[in-house]
């Protein structure tokens, strides 16, 4: 036998002992590690549900805030509406109550005539009669006028509704920073913040003014404040300066009696005043022309206007409706897009008329006391004789409630073919 030949020493105890040791390790580190993936599977489990349960809540709690906000929005403007029922309703009293009193006066004047015991007296109260019965017949005339042009020209006479937008250079639209509810958030000015990297929906602005048509072809005639909003506008000038423009999502005009939209194209502007013209395709609708006053001595001092427009906008269309049915516009919530479209879809885009008399003829203005306001910009100025002679475009109502118009020479001016442009000879 080789001594250098060792055999390994057997291992103690029972010659299976070892691999069912080994067997015993493995299933414990098998099970610990089946445990551990668990443990993990669940714990990501756990926090999925959280973070699922944490995105739901904020979820419904900015829905909530949503909700309730557009809630607040439309009992606001459901009271906006309420008011300018009330102005309206005044304001539509106002000739008949004139009326009505010098009605009174007339039959006051008579009875009184009737019981003078002669002379002077009787004289007197002649001349006094015969003034009354002039006013009272002024007063009718008015009325009469009123109600003729709204009739004979009212559906000529176009709301104009347009979002806008601005975009820097790239094409990137200014947005709306939201909280975390999903609110809109507000700077320390109070103005809602905006930028381009915001987080919410697209930063529109809403406008709506009047216009009327002036051409067949469809030429419709307002300020150039309704037709670029932009125009003279400080916060557009500043938001220019840092390389952002506007941009129209819509333009649109909504004509009474006339169910869609019509949109609205640019066609030319006044480089001197407010004033603008826009094309708009009629496919062959029967739309009348306003007859404008092309003598240039329609305006007299004193003398009575009719304008028609719509002031205050789209509340004081929903002022005139039933109260069902501004309840059931309202109930989808206060875009003007929207409104807008659903008021001319039940047929109630129709203009309103105030009465006045002018004030003053200026060469840049006439100057009326019809009571207007914001909405009735580009709006057309008739007098006594069912002609425009002016455009409306600014109201002071601080100042007596007057109001402006643009002579309609202006607007005989900006409707004259462009002049084409020079051109010099080359080498002269």
């Amino acid at each position: 036998m080789d001594d250098s030949l060792e055999l390994e020493p057997r291992p103690e105890g029972p010659p299976d002992e070892k691999p069912r040791v080994t067997r015993r390790r493995r299933l414990r580190a098998a099970e610990h590690t089946a445990f551990r993936i668990a443990l993990a599977l669940a714990l990501v489990g756990l926090a999925v549900v959280v973070g699922w349960t944490y995105l739901l809540n904020r979820q419904v709690a900015a829905l909530e805030s949503s909700l309730r906000a557009a809630e607040a929005e439309r009992k606001e403007f459901a009271a906006r509406v309420e008011r300018e029922r009330q102005k309206t309703r005044r304001d539509r009293d106002s000739l008949q109550v004139q009326i009505e009193d010098s009605k009174s006066r007339e039959a006051e004047l008579r009875q009184r005539l009737q019981e003078a015991a002669g002379g002077g007296e009787v004289r007197a109260l002649r001349d006094e009669l015969t003034a009354a019965r002039s006013v009272l017949a002024t007063l009718e005339q008015e009325r009469a006028a009123g109600e003729r042009i709204i009739r004979q020209y009212g559906a000529g006479v176009c709301l104009i509704q347009g979002t806008y937008a601005f975009y820097d250079e790239s094409g990137r639209a200014l947005r709306y920073r939201l909280d975390d509810s999903g609110q809109r958030v507000r700077t320390s000015d109070g103005t809602l913040g905006v930028e381009l990297d915001g987080n919410g929906p697209i930063h529109t602005v809403d406008t709506v003014g009047t216009g009327f048509l002036v051409d067949r072809r469809g030429i419709v005639l307002t300020n150039r404040h309704v037709a670029e909003p932009w125009w003279k506008d400080a916060t557009s000038d500043s938001l220019a300066k840092d390389g952002f423009r506007p941009r129209f999502h819509s333009l649109r005009a909504f004509f009474p009696g006339v169910s869609d939209a019509l949109e609205l194209k640019p066609h030319r502007t006044s480089s001197s005043v407010d004033l603008a013209l826009l094309q708009v395709d009629l496919e062959g609708r029967k739309i009348p022309v306003l007859p404008l006053d092309e003598t240039g001595r329609g305006a007299v001092a004193g003398q009575p206007v009719v304008v028609v427009g719509y002031p205050s906008g789209l509340e004081a269309i929903l002022a005139k409706a039933d109260s069902g049915v501004v309840r059931e516009i309202l109930a989808s919530g206060t875009a003007p897009e929207r409104m807008t479209e659903a008021l001319s879809n039940k047929g109630l885009i129709r203009p309103s008329t105030t009465q006045g008399h002018i004030g003053d003829v200026t060469k840049t203005d006439i100057v009326f006391d019809a009571p207007t306001t914001q909405g009735s910009s580009g709006g057309p100025v008739f007098n006594k004789h069912g002609r425009v002679i002016a455009v409306e475009y600014a109201v002071l109502s601080k100042f007596g409630g007057n109001s402006f118009g643009l002579p309609i020479r202006h607007v005989l001016e900006l409707l004259k073919p462009p002049r084409p442009k020079s051109t010099t000879a080359a080498g002269s």
